[in-house]
């Protein structure tokens, strides 16, 4: 796995775009058709079988880190919410504030304490007519 600069999310107005909370895909400057969960792109990494692409919220009531994996083809195989509920919010948080790679995974190191880390890896899942690629994520206190 090794990190990229490939993709962007579109420019947004945040007046107007206040309730969305889906992005459209760009790559190399143009628009790949694709809308990821989250308002900014955090990181990207390209893998064996397609990208990594991390996004959050930006966002102080909605600290949500959202993990999607693409195939080499741009569609949206799996994706993972990265979040706890915080005492008594109905919220989940979770704010990427460093990202490692170890080897096929990506570690993920929370903005405090109370958030911890995350492990997230791709894994190869065994179907009928062959395998599809699902994301595993765990968490760790700090």
């Amino acid at each position: 796995m090794k990190r990229v600069d490939k993709f962007a999310l579109e420019p947004r107005d945040p007046v107007r775009d206040r309730e969305s909370t889906t992005t459209m895909l760009m790559v190399d400057g143009r628009p790949a058709g694709v809308a990821l969960e989250g308002l900014q792109l955090v990181d990207q990494f390209e893998t064996e079988n397609g990208y990594l692409l991390v996004t959050d919220y930006n966002d102080p009531w909605e600290e949500l880190t959202v993990v999607t994996l693409l195939d080499a083809g741009l569609k949206p195989v799996a994706k993972k919410q990265l979040g706890r509920f915080f005492y008594v919010f109905p919220s989940r948080t979770f704010a990427a504030k460093r990202i490692d790679v170890d080897g096929d995974a990506l570690v993920m190191q929370g903005s405090s304490p109370e958030e911890g880390r995350y492990r997230v890896e791709v894994r190869r899942s065994p179907v009928w007519l062959g395998a599809r690629f699902k994301l595993r994520a765990a968490w760790f206190a700090s």
